[in-house]
Protein backbone atom coordinates (compact mmCIF):
# COMPACT_ATOMS: atom_id res chain seq x y z
CA UNK A 1 0.00 0.00 0.00
CA UNK A 2 1.03 3.58 -1.07
CA UNK A 3 2.85 5.49 1.78
CA UNK A 4 1.13 9.10 2.51
CA UNK A 5 2.54 11.92 5.12
CA UNK A 6 0.63 14.40 6.37
CA UNK A 7 1.69 18.11 6.93
CA UNK A 8 -0.28 20.16 9.17
CA UNK A 9 -0.15 24.03 8.00
CA UNK A 10 -1.09 26.36 10.80
CA UNK A 11 -1.15 30.27 10.65
CA UNK A 12 2.56 30.26 12.08
CA UNK A 13 4.21 26.56 11.72
CA UNK A 14 3.82 23.35 9.47
CA UNK A 15 4.05 20.13 11.53
CA UNK A 16 4.93 16.88 9.71
CA UNK A 17 3.88 13.81 10.15
CA UNK A 18 7.30 11.79 9.85
CA UNK A 19 6.17 8.93 9.83
CA UNK A 20 3.48 8.66 7.28
CA UNK A 21 0.57 6.24 6.92
CA UNK A 22 -0.61 3.28 4.69
CA UNK A 23 -3.68 4.00 2.70
CA UNK A 24 -5.00 2.41 0.22
CA UNK A 25 -5.43 4.85 -2.22
CA UNK A 26 -4.72 8.94 -2.76
CA UNK A 27 -8.80 8.59 -2.44
CA UNK A 28 -8.68 7.26 0.91
CA UNK A 29 -5.83 9.32 2.39
CA UNK A 30 -7.93 12.41 1.18
CA UNK A 31 -10.63 11.38 3.08
CA UNK A 32 -8.90 10.40 5.80
CA UNK A 33 -7.47 14.01 5.94
CA UNK A 34 -11.11 15.37 5.86
CA UNK A 35 -11.88 13.31 8.71
CA UNK A 36 -8.64 14.90 10.31
CA UNK A 37 -9.73 18.50 9.57
CA UNK A 38 -13.10 17.98 10.92
CA UNK A 39 -11.95 16.13 14.58
CA UNK A 40 -9.70 19.40 14.78
CA UNK A 41 -12.20 21.81 14.07
CA UNK A 42 -14.49 20.27 16.40
CA UNK A 43 -12.73 19.75 19.46
CA UNK A 44 -11.36 23.32 19.10
CA UNK A 45 -13.69 25.94 18.59
CA UNK A 46 -11.81 28.38 20.65
CA UNK A 47 -9.71 29.07 17.91
CA UNK A 48 -10.79 29.52 14.17
CA UNK A 49 -8.81 26.89 11.94
CA UNK A 50 -11.03 27.38 8.76
CA UNK A 51 -7.53 28.92 7.07
CA UNK A 52 -5.45 25.71 8.52
CA UNK A 53 -4.60 22.77 5.69
CA UNK A 54 -3.29 19.42 5.64
CA UNK A 55 -1.04 18.38 3.29
CA UNK A 56 -0.83 14.99 1.80
CA UNK A 57 2.56 14.21 0.50
CA UNK A 58 3.47 10.85 -1.03
CA UNK A 59 6.62 8.75 0.34
CA UNK A 60 9.46 10.63 -1.28
CA UNK A 61 7.33 13.54 0.57
CA UNK A 62 6.35 15.41 -3.04
CA UNK A 63 3.04 17.15 -1.99
CA UNK A 64 -0.14 14.93 -3.92
CA UNK A 65 -3.06 17.52 -2.58
CA UNK A 66 -3.95 19.24 0.72
CA UNK A 67 -7.47 19.74 2.26
CA UNK A 68 -8.44 23.30 3.30
CA UNK A 69 -10.35 23.04 6.73
CA UNK A 70 -12.93 25.06 5.41
CA UNK A 71 -13.99 23.04 2.47
CA UNK A 72 -14.72 20.66 5.34
CA UNK A 73 -16.22 23.13 7.77
CA UNK A 74 -19.79 21.59 9.34
CA UNK A 75 -20.78 24.65 10.92
CA UNK A 76 -20.79 26.37 7.55
CA UNK A 77 -22.11 23.07 5.23
CA UNK A 78 -26.49 24.90 5.89
CA UNK A 79 -24.83 28.11 4.64
CA UNK A 80 -26.17 29.51 1.31
CA UNK A 81 -23.60 28.36 -1.21
CA UNK A 82 -22.54 31.87 -2.14
CA UNK A 83 -21.53 32.98 1.54
CA UNK A 84 -20.15 29.32 2.00
CA UNK A 85 -17.71 29.95 -1.08
CA UNK A 86 -17.07 33.04 0.04
CA UNK A 87 -16.07 31.80 3.35
CA UNK A 88 -13.74 29.04 1.78
CA UNK A 89 -12.24 31.74 -0.79
CA UNK A 90 -11.12 33.82 1.84
CA UNK A 91 -9.50 31.47 4.23
CA UNK A 92 -7.48 30.25 1.35
CA UNK A 93 -6.16 33.51 0.81
CA UNK A 94 -5.46 33.50 4.32
CA UNK A 95 -3.72 30.59 4.34
CA UNK A 96 -1.42 31.75 1.24
CA UNK A 97 -0.76 34.98 3.85
CA UNK A 98 0.15 32.46 6.11
CA UNK A 99 2.38 30.90 3.97
CA UNK A 100 4.14 34.29 2.60
CA UNK A 101 4.56 34.63 6.34
CA UNK A 102 6.28 31.88 7.58
CA UNK A 103 8.89 32.07 4.47
CA UNK A 104 9.43 35.27 5.06
CA UNK A 105 10.17 34.40 8.46
CA UNK A 106 12.67 31.98 7.18
CA UNK A 107 14.20 34.32 4.52
CA UNK A 108 15.18 36.61 7.56
CA UNK A 109 16.17 33.97 9.64
CA UNK A 110 18.88 33.25 6.85
CA UNK A 111 19.40 36.63 6.99
CA UNK A 112 20.40 36.74 10.31
CA UNK A 113 22.83 33.49 10.39
CA UNK A 114 24.62 35.14 6.80
CA UNK A 115 25.13 38.88 8.61
CA UNK A 116 26.08 36.83 11.85
CA UNK A 117 28.84 34.91 9.96
CA UNK A 118 29.63 37.79 7.65
CA UNK A 119 30.47 39.72 10.89
CA UNK A 120 32.75 36.50 12.46
CA UNK A 121 34.69 36.83 9.29
CA UNK A 122 34.80 40.58 8.99
CA UNK A 123 36.72 40.15 12.63
CA UNK A 124 38.92 37.43 11.73
CA UNK A 125 40.11 39.47 8.67
CA UNK A 126 40.60 42.65 11.04
CA UNK A 127 42.45 40.25 13.56
CA UNK A 128 44.78 39.06 10.58
CA UNK A 129 45.50 42.71 9.56
CA UNK A 130 46.24 43.95 13.17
Amino acid sequence: MPLYHFVLKTEDSQIADRDGFEWPSEAAARQEAALVAQDFMRNERRVNRRAWRIEICDEDLRPCFEQLFAEVDETISRLPPELRETIIITSRRMAACFDTVLALRGTLAQVSETLNHAGIVRAAIAGKRA
